[in-house]
Order: C-alpha cells, then structure tokens, then sequence
C-alpha cells in the first residue's frame, strides 16, 4: 500500500479554509486567541490615543465642531473599509494595512466623544472595559450554546436602527436613554455572540475577522453607555 511521500502536519490540516478553530489542536487554539486578543488589544490603545488627541488638543477639538463632515466622511469610510476587509481578509499583509486605516478612520468618528464631558467619557471607557471583561470570562466558561443567539440580536439591531432615524421626529431625553439603555444590552449580547463566534465558527487564519467583530461591539457599547450616562446627567 502506497503512503504520501510528504503528509501533511496537522497544523496545516487545521489551517485549511473551513476548518473552525474548535476543531483544531490546543496550541493552534491558544495561538488565535493570543492573535486575536493582541491585536484587539491594539486597536483599542491606538483608538484611545487617537480619541484623546481629539479630546485634548483644542484646535483639533474646535475643528471637529465646526466641522461635522469629518465625522461623517470618517464613518462613511469606516463602512467602505469593512467592505475591503472582509473581501481581503486572507491576503496578508494588505489585510493589516486595510485594518490600520480602517482603526484611523473609526477612531475619528469617535472624535464625537468630544462633545461630551471628560468625566463621562472616563466612566465610559471604564464600565465598558468592565462590562467587556466580565462578558468574555463568562462566555469563555460557560456550555451554552450561544450561536441561537444571531438572529435575534441582529433584528434587534435592525429595530434599533429604525428607532434611531425616528428619533429625530420624536425627540427626548427619555426617548433618548431608552434607545441607548436597549442599545448598550443589545451590544452586550453581541459581545457574548462574537466571543462564542470566534471559537466555533471562524478558521484559525480569519483572527483578523474577529478581532473587528469584537472591536467593533466595544465601540458601540462604549458609546451606547456614554449616552445613557449623559441621559441620565441630564434626568
């Protein structure tokens, strides 16, 4: 009987498209996590920085308010970026280039922080890395099967989106803190659904992929609590 003259490792077999990471061996496993938890861990410092700029220099601060077309165009080149991204997503490096770009871009859309107060914003970043934190632990832990959990978050989504846009007819401050309460527990769920995500659905190489699932779900849940601290300041 012939055998393979050259057969395959298993950590190439773990690192063919389509194979999640559940099903790979336990250094490939630590590996994604060391992967995907660096660079989140990096996307968020290098937003943070870059927010604090925002925050703290003045002429940039008053730039951004008399110019709200820089938020805009940022966000619409955020969303052009995910696009890119996610039709990149196996091509190394440039998929590193399009995420540093893509980090740029969405840490002046949160250039809006600036219009809130400094302490608001500090309570902010610190409940949404508790709540992070917390939510990941228990994720990591728990033998739920959260995967269930897709659809529904994301018509959650989509009725928070609408509420959104009704909002500028119906506007008020408990309009206002309803709408970022729902908002910040939907993002919460999302937390714990991408964190389930990572390691039952995505292969080994998509680390990347996840890492701007998750980033993006602290943003939102960053500035859905900031507007419901800033609600409630105002109650």
């Amino acid at each position: 009987m012939s055998s393979e003259k050259y057969p395959r490792s298993s950590i190439e077999d773990d690192f063919n498209y389509g194979t999640n990471v559940a099903t790979a061996s336990i250094q490939i496993r630590m590996d994604f996590l060391k992967k995907v938890y660096t660079l989140l861990s990096l996307q968020i410092i290098l937003t943070t920085a870059i927010s604090a700029l925002f925050m703290f220099c003045q002429t940039i601060k008053e730039f951004v308010h008399a110019s709200p077309a820089v938020v805009l165009v940022s966000a619409l080149g955020s969303l052009v970026l995910l696009l890119a991204l996610a039709m990149y997503r196996h091509q190394h490096p440039v998929n590193l280039y399009l995420l540093l770009v893509f980090i740029v871009l969405t840490a002046v859309f949160l250039s809006t922080v600036t219009f809130y107060e400094y302490f608001t914003v500090l309570q902010a970043l610190f409940l949404t890395c508790a709540v992070f934190v917390g939510l990941t632990a228990y994720t990591f832990q728990s033998k739920r099967d959260f995967s269930k959990m897709g659809a529904g978050l994301f018509a959650l989504l989509w009725i928070l989106i609408i509420a959104s846009f009704m909002r500028f007819f119906f506007n008020s401050d408990s309009t206002e803190l309803v709408l970022a309460g729902v908002g910040a527990l939907v993002f919460c769920g999302f937390i714990i659904y991408d964190t389930s995500l990572l390691m039952k659905q995505l292969s080994p190489e998509e680390h990347i992929l996840a890492s701007i699932n998750l980033y993006l779900d602290i943003v939102n849940l960053f500035l859905h609590i900031l507007r419901v601290l800033d609600s409630m300041k105002k109650h």
